[in-house]
């Protein structure tokens, strides 16, 4: 089983994207609330390390926001 963990400013919007691209998505969740995507971007890469995760650092955004690290399971499809 694969894993990934992202950033977001809005997390329902990209729970939405990740279902879309992979219909076996399971154990979505929320693991932290950071007040910029510099705090938010640093957590994303030491969890992804941690975990063994993938991870696609960079994105769109203000660097001021609310920015949610996520992360779910899939199997590749």
């Amino acid at each position: 089983m694969a894993c990934r963990v992202g950033i977001t400013t809005d997390p329902e919007e990209r729970k939405r994207y990740w279902q879309s691209r992979y219909r076996s998505l399971r154990n979505w969740r929320i693991v932290g609330q950071y007040n910029s995507k510099t705090k938010a971007q640093q957590e994303e890469t030491r969890l992804a390390r941690l975990w063994g995760c993938e991870a696609s650092p960079g994105g769109a955004g203000p660097e001021y926001a609310v920015w949610y690290v996520y992360a779910f399971e899939h199997d590749g499809y």
